[in-house]
């Protein structure tokens, strides 16, 4: 199935509800909530409404969902606190008006991360503090997995956690050793491969031996800022972008959401959602 995050119509101002409906209009049977929307009052209103209105849609949801009046950033390293249990409930609670397949998370970041202003496409700045004790912090992310996890037992929702890129380089899971070692611990949980993040990182081919334990792709190209470093929700352009994923297993059954900002046109995520499905019919992915 071939989806696109809200966080692309997100960017472009408009609300949760009609960014689900112009992803829909274009053509894809997925729609990912993602964390670039603006607060709204009623969102369990909202998603009921889109519930109701489009039965036919399956929906993952991503990172932080629903939108917070105050912008923040989710970092599994701070464990329990009183913030993130409000995150994750929230999380759960509209997964569950949904029927979310999936909720994704981003790994923990042993620093203290706050929001800046807006980068090109929209999305805000993370903000790297000061450090944090890497022990403490994975103790705090594997209790915040725990507590997640038994709450996916009690729904049809599967957790599954992201790979970042390189702007965090201090970061847990990051190796495919790390993603096996939750994998043993947090029963059920999974993996979103970002296919991007991983270009940019050098490390797809490792991160795809995790076939199996992967359940959602995040698709978009990685490329060079005027900055010079590479990172970026780049549009996919040509077909051997998809090469690596030919020695994926489950390429039939796997989610595939696009993930962009504002500066990426309707007419780019048309045209590589076209050369997404020219893959998988060439590879039995498509069946």
């Amino acid at each position: 199935m071939i989806g696109l995050s809200t966080s692309y119509y997100a960017t472009k101002g408009c609300s949760i509800y009609e960014s689900v409906l112009k992803i829909i209009e274009m053509g894809f049977d997925v729609v990912e909530f993602g964390a670039a929307h603006a607060y709204e009052e009623n969102i369990l209103d909202v998603l009921t409404k889109i519930k109701k209105d489009f039965r036919q849609i399956s929906f993952t949801i991503h990172t932080l969902f629903p939108p917070r009046r105050k912008r923040t950033w989710f970092n599994p390293a701070d464990g329990l606190n009183r913030l993130n249990m409000e995150i994750v409930d929230n999380l759960f609670n509209a997964a569950l008006i949904v029927e979310a397949l999936f909720i994704s998370i981003h790994p923990a970041v042993f620093h203290e991360v706050t929001l800046g202003d807006t980068m090109q496409g929209n999305f805000y700045k993370p903000m790297i503090g000061n450090s944090k004790d890497i022990k403490t912090g994975r103790m705090n992310f594997n209790e915040l997995m725990k507590y997640m996890s038994k709450k996916a037992d009690n729904s049809r929702t599967k957790v599954i956690i992201e790979n970042m890129d390189s702007s965090f380089a201090n970061r847990y899971p990051s190796a495919s050793g790390d993603f096996g070692e939750i994998f043993e611990k947090i029963a059920g949980t999974g993996m979103l491969l970002d296919v991007g993040h991983a270009m940019a990182c050098g490390n797809l081919d490792e991160l795809i031996e995790l076939d199996g334990n992967i359940h959602e792709l995040h698709l978009h190209d990685a490329g060079y800022g005027y900055d010079g470093i590479k990172r970026g929700h780049f549009p996919i352009k040509d077909i051997s972008f998809f090469e690596p994923l030919k020695r994926m297993g489950n390429l039939g059954s796997m989610i595939f959401v696009f993930e962009h900002g504002a500066d990426v046109s309707e007419e780019d995520i048309l045209k590589e959602k076209e050369i997404l499905k020219k893959f998988l019919a060439e590879n039995n992915g498509g069946k």
